[in-house]
């Protein structure tokens, strides 16, 4: 697992190597063991430089320099650098060497190089992994950058006209020096109505994601141009060959054991969920002993502590298992940490969890397996149960509804260190019911409501805008041949729309802030295509969710995992802001700050968190994206006054390599 950073000069005017070094040296945390950065020139037409790709690397498969990167192949014919694992390797390996192709390493790097030199973008497509990449062809003199199908690695790119700067990384963009840093009203608005900001917007108008799934060319001469390689509702109404039970298993099997090449110490997060337990339970037959897992620990919330369970799937599989306690003061001393490695906004509060078991992990491992996209994927989520719900609801007389809503409203809601109570769950489903799926689906994805939004910024979309992108989806997804029910197409929706740029970005962001790559096996393709062509009662019911999943495990997981609560790897953050948090909230929040939402009431702010503390409502969620915003609104001009001061001081030793020269 590595970062990757790069410029391309779109008018013939030198890279300059100092410029990129300094970029890529700012995703040293994620690549530790080495880096490197090339600076290519062309012979056509150009005589400078136009080209600088950088790389920091953790190395995992082929420890030797024969793997380093960036890579060309014997001939310079092309340049690559590259972040991610490729788990079908083997089988692309055989495809090229019968090609004639010859490798000098065991590096799935040097098969995705003379995959795209054999076969183009369409290579993109053969690709079963994780992986964000920047490849340099010198015979078409094109810069390819792609991100895999389901957005595991994360790519950020900006397109200046005259040149094309990116990186894993947005923090990595500033050291270029003349970037605008204009924060994008729409990003904001995204941002207050899902907690993150979803691709292909960042926090900066001169900044875009680039989508999962998606290739981007940039060649001197032409515009960009950006385009999806891969449709996953082109991908959907597969008739599995066997019982969806039994053809889920197997594909889960081939997706573990794919997973597990490494030539570095690899275990396992074991939370004691489904997720996290299968996974285990699939590995445990081909790691060799001892295989190690990791949990987390916190005595003091017992709600949200499954190490019990843990530790009983690690007795009955005997793995050597790492527990992690800590306590609310530990996991609130992360809170710096964890937001200060954010580049823009983002309000999942379960990121200092993952930060927590991710540097507890990396102290032996490089290589982590986890139960990540298991709620997508099969429908664990309670929202999807309350989807399952809405048809029944919807029926209700409006009356009905209203005097239900005004009874809730008037009991006291539970925002303490225990499970959400009934009355919090029971409102927020009200609240969601709309007329369409769509829109519901849309509510429960939001960590504040319409009317909270414009309260905060009278005058304001009030999330029009995200409410519209899981309306897309919807109509995307419903005209695939076999999801023409709406309720059948909200699995595929989280797939494409929250799991890129929350779950995974999390993943990736702290696991990669520890040097830890984790690897998913839920997000195999063919795992991820036969769960989301079946219906939705295949796994979801009002009552129940993972019904599929939990069928195609019962031999092997006890009952006590298979039954058990749904409970996340969250962290009490209503709690905390209800009391010990509240003094940093206050501090944070400031009026100041604030000056960053258009049209912003600095006294809305302060007032919710009053009635949050006297329990007149729980607003713990409102609240912690707010405090993460203006977190990230004091960091930004910090971190590029850093970059500025780099450029200024910083010498660099870099390879300067024209094209002709390999």
């Amino acid at each position: 697992m590595c970062g990757i950073a790069g410029v391309l000069s779109l008018d013939g005017s030198p890279v300059s190597p100092t410029v990129v070094r300094a970029m890529t040296d700012a995703l040293t945390h994620r690549g530790p063991d080495e880096g490197a950065v090339r600076i290519v020139s062309c012979e056509r037409g150009f005589a400078a430089p136009i080209l600088g790709l950088g790389h920091r690397r953790l190395r995992v498969v082929d420890l030797t320099p024969a793997a380093a990167q960036p890579m060309s192949d014997p001939e310079g014919r092309g340049w690559l650098s590259y972040n991610g694992e490729i788990y079908n390797t083997p089988e692309l390996r055989s495809a090229l060497q019968a090609h004639g192709v010859s490798f000098r390493s065991r590096s799935d790097t040097e098969v995705v190089l003379h995959a795209l030199l054999t076969w183009g973008p369409e290579a993109l497509e053969r690709l079963n992994g994780m992986f964000a990449l920047a490849f340099w062809d010198t015979r078409s003199r094109r810069l390819l950058l792609a991100r895999d199908r389901f957005g595991e690695k994360p790519l950020y790119y900006a397109d200046l006209g005259r040149r094309v700067l990116f990186a894993s990384e947005l923090g990595a963009l500033p050291f270029h020096g003349g970037l605008p840093l204009e924060i994008d009203p729409e990003a904001v608005e995204l941002y207050l109505t899902f907690g993150f900001i979803p691709a292909p917007w960042s926090i900066y108008r001169s900044v875009r994601k680039l989508p999962q799934a998606s290739w981007l060319l940039a060649e001197p001469g032409r515009p960009v141009k950006v385009q999806r390689y891969y449709r996953l509702e082109d991908r959907l109404g597969r008739e599995p060959s066997r019982t969806p039970a039994q053809a889920v298993r197997a594909a889960l099997e081939a997706a573990v054991r794919c997973r597990l090449e490494a030539d570095v110490p690899l275990g396992a997060f074991l939370s004691g969920g489904i997720d996290s337990s299968a996974v285990v339970t699939l590995m445990r037959d081909t790691v060799r002993p001892p295989l190690r897992t990791y949990s987390m620990s916190v005595p003091d919330f017992p709600y949200f502590d499954e190490s019990s369970r843990a530790r009983a799937t690690s007795r009955r599989l005997e793995t050597e298992h790492h527990e992690v306690r800590v306590d609310s003061a530990r996991l609130q001393a992360e809170i710096p940490v964890v937001l200060d490695a954010l580049d823009e906004p983002f309000a999942d509060s379960s990121a200092l969890a993952e930060s927590v078991i991710a540097r507890a992990a990396r102290r032996d491992l490089t290589v982590a397996l986890s139960g990540d996209g298991g709620d997508e994927v099969f429908g664990g989520y309670r929202l999807y149960r309350a989807l399952a719900a809405h048809r029944f609801l919807s029926r209700l007389p409006r009356a009905g509804r209203a005097v239900l809503a005004g009874l809730l409203r008037v009991l006291p809601a539970r925002h303490g260190g225990g499970a959400p109570g009934l009355v919090q769950r029971a409102r927020k489903l009200l609240a969601g019911l709309a007329p369409d799926l769509a829109a519901e689906h849309a509510a429960w994805m939001s960590v504040s409501s319409p009317a909270e939004r414009r309260e905060l910024c009278p005058g304001v979309e009030d999330g029009e805008l995200g409410r519209a992108l899981v309306e897309e989806r919807y109509r995307r997804f419903t005209s695939a041949r076999t999801l023409r029910n709406p309720l059948d197409a909200s699995l595929a929706v989280e797939v494409d729309l929250p799991l890129p740029d929350d779950m995974l970005a999390k993943v990736d962001r702290m696991s990669m802030l520890h040097a830890l790559e984790v690897r998913a096996p839920f997000l195999d393709p063919e795992v991820v295509e036969l769960s989301l062509s079946l219906p939705t009662p295949t796994h979801v019911s009002p009552f129940r969710g993972k019904r599929l999943l939990r069928r195609a495990l019962r031999d092997v997981l006890p009952s006590q995992i298979l039954n058990g609560p749904k409970r996340g790897f969250e962290v009490p953050v209503g709690h905390w802001l209800a009391g010990p948090l509240k003094e940093l909230y206050a501090d944070v929040v400031s009026a100041r700050t604030l000056r960053s939402l258009p049209h912003s009431s600095p006294g809305v702010a302060a007032r919710w968190l009053t009635e949050h503390q006297r329990r007149r409502v729980d607003r713990g969620r409102s609240l912690w994206a707010l405090l993460a915003f203006c977190w990230w609104v004091r960091g930004p001009h910090v971190r590029h006054a850093r970059a500025c001061q780099f450029l200024d001081e910083s010498k660099s030793d870099v390879t300067v390599l024209r094209s002709s020269e390999g």
